[in-house]
């Protein structure tokens, strides 16, 4: 009998070898059981499986004592990220609270540096006889003449807060003496602070007494006239 006639029996007739041997006469390759895994196999079995986070290295700060109550949830530990906004929030509450009290104080700052700056601001209008400081005539207050508005005419003055007519009190010795110069000369507008008209009617005032002779009508006080009368008087004789 020949090989080829046997083979030809052998594959006629497989049910006489078992599954195991014609596997292995058959085929030499491995189960897939015990095939090692590939490339493509692990990535889909990585896809296919859900994804777990790899377990943190921090410790986490146990309590000494266990919850009173049963229900107690379990706290979660504070990530990077929650303590960052905490602490976030704590500077900026701080520091809205630390404006708050401060305003007051800034607010009284202000006003003072602002009153000080007005009193620094202000101008003195010089008159015969006043006492000055050497500042007074310092480069810093001569700077502030220079800023001065001159005052438009005023619209009301003493006289017609107290409704009086100066015409009608040429008689008045003080009244019509504070608005004439130790020399029998009117003050100036500017000095005595009335307004046009009634500047005019003081004026007119002054005039009538010195026309009755209850002013002098000289330009020099009298008691200088007097020395000066006796003094002539003193040479002729």
């Amino acid at each position: 009998m020949s090989l080829e006639r046997a083979f030809k029996r052998l594959a006629l007739s497989p049910s006489n070898l078992c599954t195991h041997c014609r596997g292995v006469a058959t085929s030499t390759r491995p189960p897939p059981s015990t095939r090692p895994p590939t490339s493509a196999s692990t990535l889909a079995a990585s896809l296919q499986t859900p994804y777990q986070p790899p377990p943190s290295r921090t410790p986490i700060p146990t309590s000494p004592t266990a919850p009173s109550s049963a229900d107690a949830s379990p706290q979660t530990p504070a990530t990077p990220s929650t303590a960052l906004a905490t602490s976030l929030l704590h500077q900026i509450a701080s520091t809205t609270q630390a404006r708050q009290k401060s305003a007051p104080v800034l607010a009284q700052l202000a006003r003072n540096l602002a009153r000080k700056d007005y009193e620094l601001q202000q101008f003195r209008r010089w008159r015969v006889g006043d006492v000055y400081a050497p500042h007074d005539l310092s480069g810093v207050e001569a700077a502030k003449w220079k800023r001065v508005k001159h005052k438009g005419r005023p619209r009301h003055d003493v006289l017609d807060s107290l409704a009086i007519d100066p015409r009608a009190e040429y008689k008045n010795f003080s009244l019509t003496a504070e608005y004439t110069t130790d020399f029998g000369r009117i003050k100036h507008s500017r000095d005595t602070g009335l307004r046009p008209r009634n500047q005019r009617r003081m004026a007119k005032a002054v005039r009538r007494a010195i026309g009755i002779g209850l002013m002098p009508s000289v330009y020099r006080h009298p008691q200088l006239l007097g020395e000066e009368v006796a003094r002539r008087i003193g040479t002729q004789y």
